[in-house]
């Protein structure tokens, strides 16, 4: 069981440091590609604007306000044009004009030379397809941001900035945090599995002392309660019987059950390690539902066994038995007068099994049979000393399935419990 909660922690803490590095990695791959194309809107609109006349770059530091910073320079807003007289004969780019009817009336290549005129119109018509009035668009090896506004004399205009660098930049960028946040999540998950028992030591350290507790105090008590019973007899044999003696061995009888299955639950869980052997679970299903026959037959009810030959599990033989005692047990105790316990056992799949006992329980209509493998949990809330059992038997069977490294679940319906134990 701590292993388990160790790989809980580790698990739970992994996907901690998971989720702050998406939001913090998602941003900050966002801000960035939102601030390069920014930027190359900036450009582009310039140049669609100044119908490609750099002449007109002339703006002084101060009335372009520069070494002023804030949110918009994040982003690539508010920053002046980072354009040179120079920028004419680096940029490359191209403009597609398209009428209202949807007709090409001008192309423009001049200031490009990897793209032809078909090439540039089918850019320009997808474009038109697209939601926003610009973004990146690829072709071929090369990538390119459009930006299309309205045209002088009517239609749109689409203008193409080449900007192959700058996306195989925001590329890069967004693998190497990638893998950045990769590394610190696996370093994380190492650093964690390594602290992992030190962090849950006081935990451990009290699961541990109420293991010892459990056990020794059952030793302990089942001293003074065997002496209760011997004293008890011998007034029997003195006096002669009487309920009040017949009450007195009744409840040493209880209270000694009650502090066997205490150590064996506290056993079991203890049994970090558990040897798994393949056990033939028909033969064991059987022997188990037989000897419980007369005990559901003295109440005027039914049991009946469908077992299929040759069901072979992995599991430990004695956990194995107590396993099926539990089950049976329960739908022993818990059916309705008169009814049909069904005990099923089948393959299922490749060296798998699946165990089902079922019996009629009127009552389950409105229980949380969430709750029902908790410890001490009896849907009997009065907790009857009538109805026999502390609710431990339950928690057992489904700590024993967890350690063959299946599960049991519990279910209602039409009148009827069943628990199904798949292995």
């Amino acid at each position: 069981m701590i292993r388990k909660l160790q790989r809980k922690f580790i698990m739970i803490s992994g996907l901690a440091v998971i989720i702050v590095m998406v939001c913090v990695l998602f941003p900050v791959n966002l801000i960035n590609r939102i601030r390069v194309g920014n930027e190359l809107k900036s450009t582009i609109r310039f140049i669609m604007d100044s119908g490609g006349d750099f002449s007109r770059l002339h703006e002084t530091e101060t009335e372009s306000g520069a070494g002023l910073y804030g949110i918009g320079d994040l982003i690539g807003r508010g920053r002046s044009l980072n354009l040179t007289p120079e920028s004419k004969y680096q940029l490359r780019y191209f403009t597609v004009t398209i009428q209202e009817d949807g007709n090409v009336s001008d192309v423009s290549l001049s200031h490009i030379a990897a793209v032809d005129e078909k090439t540039a119109v089918r850019l320009s018509r997808y474009a038109m397809k697209s939601f926003p009035d610009s973004g990146f668009i690829s072709a071929g090896s090369n990538s390119y941001f459009y930006y299309r506004k309205a045209a002088d004399g009517g239609g749109r205009m689409i203008g193409f900035l080449e900007c192959t660098r700058e996306a195989d930049s925001l590329q890069i960028f967004a693998y190497i945090s990638i893998g950045f946040g990769l590394l610190l999540i696996a370093v994380f998950l190492v650093v964690i599995a390594f602290l992992s028992k030190k962090a849950m030591q006081p935990y451990i350290d009290n699961i541990e002392s109420q293991r010892e507790f459990i056990t020794n105090a059952g030793h302990e008590l089942k001293t003074p309660l065997a002496i209760i019973s011997a004293n008890t007899e011998v007034i029997e044999m003195i006096n002669g019987k009487s309920e009040w003696t017949d009450s007195i061995l009744a409840q040493v009888k209880r209270g000694t059950s009650l502090i066997n299955d205490l150590i064996t639950l506290s056993r079991t869980t203890e049994a970090e390690q558990v040897v798994l052997t393949e056990v033939d679970m028909s033969k064991t299903l059987k022997e188990s539902s037989e000897s419980f026959r007369p005990v559901i037959e003295k109440d005027g009810k039914k049991l009946n066994v469908q077992i299929q030959d040759g069901v072979l599990v992995k599991a430990e033989e004695k956990m194995l038995t107590e396993l099926c005692n539990i089950l049976v047990d329960n739908a022993a105790k818990y059916c309705d007068e008169g009814g049909e316990v069904n005990v099923t056992l089948k393959k299922r799949g490749r060296g798998g099994a699946q165990l089902q006992v079922s019996n009629p329980y009127a009552a389950g209509a409105n229980e949380d049979y969430g709750r029902f493998f908790r410890r001490f949990y009896r849907g009997d809330v009065s907790h009857n000393s009538k109805q026999s059992g502390y609710g431990i038997g339950l928690s057992m069977a489904q700590t024993i399935a967890e350690k063959f490294k299946g599960n049991i679940t519990a279910g209602w319906k039409d009148g009827v419990i069943t628990f199904t134990v798949t292995l």
